[in-house]
């Protein structure tokens, strides 16, 4: 860090001290401090960058931090008692490389967090036999490398004297980890040091002099393949002793290298035969896995049954009497379907010799949920999605652009019957693409990021010709760009302008809008400044085709070379063409822009594709995730589920459950079935459901004529057979009908109406909603269910015209739609409420994702109650039933003035109830493969 930079610190510092005495310190104080500090710089001619300061000093006083939530075993601490006896050496050389590398960079929070993971390993200086297993539930792109990274370092620092870090199955994701562990951990470079015979080339955290010397048997080399992965030859050259220096590898999920480490090990000195098999001791070992739920997991129904990667990880672990695993992800599902049950008899053979496989990897001990800090960009954020504890709730960030014109040149399925037709030009949608990712290099450049990487992503096929195709004809597109933009030519030059101005000029609004964090670099700029970095910036992008590939003789596109980002000082700007590789392979330095087609029927998979998630500093209004509706609502409904389980897990921690019980809870989940295959649930073909605290909400309905009076005319049936309202039926607001509220209602007149309603939402399932809601009757689990039509009390709505903006200060007032419901020969008049559709579908999102809000929620609990809604509902055992009546205006396409009904069910906590079960059926359209892929990743 520069004098002038860290003189502005210390001063910001100084005066922040000050202000946190008084209480919290918010962006808006850090802001005027930093005024301040300007001023104080300037009375010595200093000028300071007050943008990078204030990025600085957010993560100096972690504003707007990250958080961990745990739940474990009965753990007994360790660390806290010992900290003071460990030279945190590693740790902290580590720190220092970090803050300069990016003084930005939350050190403090993965400080803390860090801690809190070691805490619950094993205590690598205690005696005698130990396993313990483990998992941190991180998000996709959220910075889980730099966790472990530092995880590994104090571990380092406690006693581990080995690490093994399982870096998925794909040899370039392999290669990165190494990068990453060269650069953080060991701070030289491994292929150095192992092919050239101890060069001792000094990277990274290197360059801070520690005593303790770290050694890799793995390295990051590569020529035609993945020469870098673990190789008993190339270890046994080196002669390294284990068990006294810390030694490292960084390996694939791959049979023959798992086989070989497993060999190699066994022929240690230290290595003792017990019941006739190699068992290493006295050697604490910490066992890394990246993306743990790939590969790793034993999909099988019997437990006697295994695959092959998940065997040779546990007789991996089983060769050493000490270790401690720990499964990293963001989609962890599939880990909290392994059984718990194993057969300890169980052997395998690796290379002649016997081996006990031992227990499988289910995180027994531990489960740690990494809360994203407020700049983290993901599901909640992209699609708007409500926090079910606290009510708090942001409108969805205007990224999502539509792609429906990609057939032809593009396929909606490619298979063999077409696989050979390759597309021989570009649909407007990607070339669309193409010139917002020029406009991005160049507004990056007005905010100070000419020196930052710049990446996009094209995703339209597995296949690779396909793949090499496609990086053909956008790499021609490119060159054609690049011309005109050198040329001026005003054509061009229009087109981008008018891109700017309708597209990004508005997005940037809408961002600074409602993003819940403050992001100084994020601003408007004039056209012409945008202009005059066009040709600098379009002239740095370069095209790549990412597939595993290596002889260019029978590619079109000979460009394949490795996205290797350490290379650039100045900055890479690159579109990446690919399939699964880049699905789930690379992380991709400063995305922007995703042009995304092909889906999968996995959910986990799926999950992992969102390259989108992740950090982006002064440039989230830039983003653009291009991808078809189908595609967009599955991540929807995915993403939903998976912060429902999310926030069942916090839930779960604060009444102190173990692990197992989270296991269960995740199998009875609601939403699970609308994001995975039964082929994967091996565990049963009948499946029992749980909607337990849960809240069911239709936030996207039909538009249809049919659908829509189906469901108009099932609430007049449900309202004659509630009967007219009395006097206490009807709570008011302004003098005008607010809710029509019956308690404890007659359970058929409930069900009936759930039955009948129709939805297209995979994770709502009438007929199972409806039986769950019966059985729990057989044991009075709920004691009473609650309906309450909720109307609008509004002299005005606001809505959108047709074709307008949709910003919320193009909304225009308007008389509100009214409807009338009739029982006992009475008439009741109520008025529609507004949910205006989030964008262009073909069914009707409500804003938000959520179709009512948190005072409705409580509207039929006891008045003053201590504690969270959730709370409350569960103590008093009420279910409720909110419908509205929506505005058809509210939606496109749909002119029939027929009300359009939505309803948002309210189950409050049960303790012991009777769960539902069923024969499971899968979504069929997540469900069939869109193609085959001949890029495979398993067999590398």
């Amino acid at each position: 860090m520069s004098d002038i930079k860290n003189s502005a610190r210390l001063i910001a510092h100084t005066l922040l001290s000050h202000a946190k005495e008084n209480g919290d310190i918010t962006d808006e104080i850090i802001l005027s401090v930093i005024d301040r500090v300007e001023t104080t710089m300037a009375s010595i001619n200093q000028v300071i960058d007050k943008r990078e300061l204030f990025e600085i000093l957010v993560a100096d006083f972690s504003i707007g931090k990250g958080s961990i939530t745990l739940m474990s075993d009965d753990l007994t601490p360790w660390l806290y008692s010992k900290k003071a006896e460990i030279n945190w050496e590693l740790w902290n050389r580590y720190e220092s490389y970090m803050y300069e590398k990016d003084p930005s960079f939350p050190i403090n929070d993965l400080d803390d967090f860090t801690d809190k993971i070691l805490d619950k390993c094993v205590n690598p200086k205690e005696q005698g036999s130990w396993d313990r297993r483990g998992m941190v539930v991180g998000h996709v792109q959220s910075g889980k490398t730099s966790n472990y990274v530092g995880l590994i370092n104090k571990a380092t620092d406690a006693g581990y004297k080995v690490i093994i870090v399982i870096a998925g199955t794909i040899s370039s994701l392999r290669r990165q980890t190494q990068e990453r562990i060269d650069e953080g951990y060991i701070g030289k470079s491994s292929s150095a040091y192992i092919n050239n015979y101890g060069e001792n080339k000094i990277i990274g955290v290197g360059k801070y002099k520690v005593d303790t010397d770290i050694y890799s048997l793995t390295s990051s080399f590569y020529r035609t393949g993945d020469e870098g992965d673990f190789n008993q030859g190339i270890a046994n050259r080196l002669n390294i002793p284990i068990g006294k220096n810390p030694v490292v590898f960084v390996i694939k999920k791959n049979k023959s290298i798992l086989e070989n480490l497993i060999d190699w090990f066994s022929k240690d000195s230290n290595i003792k035969m017990i019941d006739g098999q190699p068992k290493l001791f006295d050697v604490p070992a910490l066992i890394i896995d990246d993306e743990a739920d790939a590969a790793s997991v034993n999909a099988t129904k019997d437990i006697n049954e295994i695959k092959t990667i998940n065997k040779l990880i546990r007789t991996l672990l089983n060769v050493f009497d000490q270790n401690t695993f720990i499964g990293y992800t963001a989609t962890p599902y599939a880990n909290l379907f392994i059984p718990q049950d194993f057969n300890d008899e169980l052997t395998t053979d690796v290379k002649g010799k016997k081996y006990f496989i031992g227990q499988d990897l289910f995180p027994k001990d531990f489960i740690i949920n990494i809360v994203a800090p407020k700049n983290y960009i993901g599901a909640a954020k992209i699609f708007g999605l409500e926090n079910p504890i606290t009510g708090e709730s942001h409108e969805p960030l205007d990224v999502f652009r539509v792609i429906d014109d990609y057939d032809p040149p593009f396929f909606k399925t490619i298979n063999k019957n077409n696989k050979d037709d390759l597309p021989e030009y570009l649909p407007e949608s990607l070339e669309t693409a193409l010139k917002s990712f020029i406009l991005t290099c160049a507004i990056r450049r007005l905010r100070g990021h000419e020196k930052k990487h710049n990446s996009m992503l094209i995703h339209v096929a597995l296949y690779v010709k396909w793949i090499d195709r496609v990086a053909l004809l956008v790499n021609e597109r490119m060159k054609d760009f690049k011309n005109y933009i050198s040329g001026t030519d005003s054509k061009f030059l229009k087109e981008l302008e008018e891109l700017y101005i309708n597209d990004f000029m508005p997005t940037t609004e809408n961002v600074l809008e409602n993003i819940d964090y403050t992001d100084s670099r994020i601003e408007l700029h004039d056209w012409e400044k945008v202009k005059s970095e066009l040709k600098k910036a379009a002239s740095k992008i370069d095209i790549r085709a990412v597939h595993g590939t290596r002889s260019t003789t029978n590619l079109e596109y000979k460009n394949i070379d490795e996205i290797d980002y350490s290379r650039y000082e100045d900055g890479l700007s690159v579109i990446a063409v690919g399939g699964g590789r880049l699905a789930r392979g690379i992380t991709l330095e400063g995305l922007s822009i995703s042009y995304y087609l092909r889906t999968t029927r996995m959910y986990d998979s799926l999950m992992q594709m969102g390259r989108w998630f992740g950090y982006r500093p002064g440039y989230v209004d830039l983003c653009r995730l291009y991808t078809t509706a189908q595609i967009y609502e599955w991540f929807n409904h995915i993403t939903m589920a998976t912060e429902e389980m999310r926030y069942d897990f916090d839930e779960m921690t604060t009444r102190n459950l173990k692990p197992k019980d989270f296991r269960l809870k995740v199998r009875n989940h609601h939403g699970l079935l609308a994001i995975t295959s039964v082929a994967k649930l091996f565990w049963a073909q009948d499946i029992t459901m749980s909607f337990s605290g849960s809240n069911p909400q239709t936030y996207l309905l039909f538009k249809d004529e049919k659908s829509i009076l189906n469901n108009f005319n099932i609430l007049k049936t449900l309202f004659e057979r509630l009967g007219f309202p009395s006097y206490l039926n009807i709570k008011t607001k302004r003098n005008k009908t607010r809710y029509l509220l019956y308690r404890n209602v007659d359970l058929d007149v409930l069900t009936d109406f759930i039955e009948n309603y129709k939805i297209n939402i995979p994770s709502i399932n009438n007929q199972v909603i409806s039986d769950y809601i019966k059985l729990q009757q057989t044991k009075n689990n709920i004691k009473e269910w609650n309906v309450c039509i909720v109307s609008n009390t509004s002299d005005k709505v606001l809505l959108y015209d047709e074709g307008v903006v949709r910003k919320p200060e193009n909304r225009r007032e308007y008389e509100p739609q009214k409807y009338n419901l009739a029982a006992n020969g009475k008439t009741i008049e109520l008025v529609c409420s507004v949910r205006n559709q989030t964008e262009q579908s073909d069914l009707y999102k409500i804003t938000k994702n959520q179709i009512d809000d948190i005072v409705d929620r409580q509207v039929d609990l006891l008045e003053g109650g201590s504690g969270s809604i959730k709370e409350r509902r569960a103590r008093e055992g009420k279910g409720l039933l909110l419908i509205y009546a929506l505005d058809a205006r509210g939606t496109t396409n749909v002119g029939n003035e027929i009300p359009i009904i939505g309803y948002s069910l309210h189950f409050p906590r049960i303790e012991d109830e009777v769960q539902v079960s069923y024969s499971a059926t899968i979504y069929d359209e997540l469900d069939k493969e869109p193609m085959e892929d001949d890029d495979n990743l398993e067999n590398e």
